[in-house]
């Protein structure tokens, strides 16, 4: 089912507002032809008073009742596999756990001192520790940064091609690059490490010279380096930052947009037939986990009624509707169209234990 798309609806407003005001002051003239008796009776000062403070509670009422609902939030459940060897097993055709593995193989690949941290301090060591205390341990600390760091590239990604197809003015956009990125954002390490310059990394020497005229916007070295030319494009007046619980703060003229990942370790509830049928790996192999990420959005009023350049903001929408496809287990499962395909099996096994044998021809 397609995302309700907030933005989009409190435009309508906007204008369905302006419409009812229009609609309001021409019933006010007619009330008025009805009432003038009634100024023979009263005095026209009290009336007129009293005539502007109650239309004024009229508009107040319906523009609060229309654009009450400026809040998007959205909390996405994904899922991981990690296996008896302590290495992530992806989920075919499902985004962030391919998209996961790949970052994490070519991370530890190249910073081995990340593969150190991860192999010393396994997910599954952490189940004897008090929830709260889990936060700071290493591999909690790189399973967090891995998926915020596919929040963000989704997020540049996203907005790149918005403002592609945009009827938006360059003059109304500011891009903010490696070097423009406030350094709280470049303290995650896979950002850090997959936006540096390729000329400054060993994966991508001796055979993997990059063009120098910066043409490059995402390379793949095998399993040895990773390298995403990382940009975001907003609108002037945008600022970044993180805010105090830690979450990705995006701050602009229309809204408030909050990003965080939340992850404890706490195993995840994937169909044991999923992971044996469809990933091809014994469940009693693997642990599942579960990975929360978090979509805040909060429209500013101030922007509905006197904004302007909305084109330039309605890609949040899509946004959060592209985050669901990529990182929800769900919403892969009934992509793929699970619930009926496990049926189906299971109905093939039942058949299959209910066939009689074939008989046996005998001389």
């Amino acid at each position: 089912m397609e995302r309700p798309r907030t933005l989009e609806r409190l435009r309508e407003a906007k204008w369905g507002l302006l419409e009812i005001a229009v609609i309001a002051v021409l019933l006010a003239f007619a009330v008025g032809a009805f009432s003038s008796l009634a100024l023979e009776w009263l005095d026209k000062k009290d009336v007129a008073i009293a005539s502007v403070a109650l239309f004024a509670i009229c508009i107040i009422y319906i523009s609060l009742r229309h654009t009450h609902d400026r809040h998007i939030k959205s909390t996405i459940t994904a899922a991981f596999l990690v296996n008896g060897s302590n290495n992530v097993t992806a989920i075919p055709e499902y985004k962030s756990s391919e998209e996961m593995k790949n970052h994490l193989d070519s991370a530890f690949t190249e910073n081995p001192a990340l593969r150190r941290q991860w192999d010393q301090n396994p997910i599954r060591s952490t189940w004897t520790e008090n929830r709260n205390d889990r936060r700071n341990f290493p591999s909690i600390k790189l399973i967090r940064e891995v998926y915020e760091y596919a929040l963000l590239e989704d997020l540049g990604i996203h907005l790149t091609d918005y403002f592609a197809s945009a009827s938006t003015s360059n003059r109304d956009l500011r891009v903010y690059g490696r070097t423009d990125l406030p350094d709280v954002l470049l303290a995650n390490r896979f950002l850090e490490l997959f936006s540096r310059n390729m000329e400054d990394r060993p994966a991508f020497s001796n055979d993997h010279t990059p063009p120098s005229d910066g043409s490059v916007v995402v390379m793949q070295t095998g399993p040895n380096g990773y390298f995403s030319h990382f940009e975001l494009t907003l609108p002037i007046g945008s600022t970044l930052k993180r805010d105090s619980d830690g979450r990705l703060a995006i701050t602009g003229p229309a809204f408030d947009m909050k990003l965080g990942v939340r992850f404890s370790a706490t195993t995840s509830d994937i169909p044991f037939d999923f992971i044996h049928d469809y990933v091809g790996v014994d469940p009693l192999d693997v642990d599942s986990y579960e990975v929360e990420v978090d979509v805040d959005v909060r429209v500013r009023r101030s922007f509905i009624f006197g904004g302007r350049r909305w084109n330039d903001h309605l890609w949040v929408d899509s946004l959060v509707s592209k985050y669901e496809e990529n990182f929800s287990l769900e919403g892969h499962l009934n992509k793929i169209n699970w619930p009926v395909i496990a049926a189906t099996l299971r109905a093939l096994e039942v058949r299959g234990r209910r066939q009689p044998p074939a008989a046996s021809s005998g001389n």
